[in-house]
């Protein structure tokens, strides 16, 4: 059942495609799908699946940070600080005193 669950995460391949490549029925592999660990199966794999591809997608994401199109690297950029939790400060509104001046303070003051 372990193979069939790889190929099925890990492939595009069809059901009876992959029944073929293990040299089980096609009717083996529903039954397999009814059973009660096979979600747990189909998912533990998935999740050792996405960690196999996370070192790929980040170099990825490194390299796009010296692509020639400046959005491409903004956009890079944006989403490695985003998902690493550097979030941008909130606008804050500022308001200005200016200051002013008066002219006629004595001198000996």
């Amino acid at each position: 059942m372990i193979k069939a669950v790889r190929l099925m995460v890990r492939t595009s391949m069809s059901q009876k495609e992959i029944a073929k490549e293990i040299g089980v029925n096609e009717t083996t592999i529903s039954k397999w799908k009814n059973q009660s660990d096979f979600d747990e199966v189909r998912f533990q794999e998935e999740r050792q699946y996405l960690g196999d591809l996370a070192a790929p997608a980040l170099r990825t994401m490194k390299e796009l940070l010296n692509a020639k199109s400046e959005l491409v690297r903004y956009n890079a950029a944006s989403d490695i600080l985003d998902r690493t939790g550097f979030k941008p400060v909130e606008k804050q509104e500022l308001e200005i005193t200016t200051p002013t001046f008066v002219e006629d303070v004595p001198e000996d003051d």
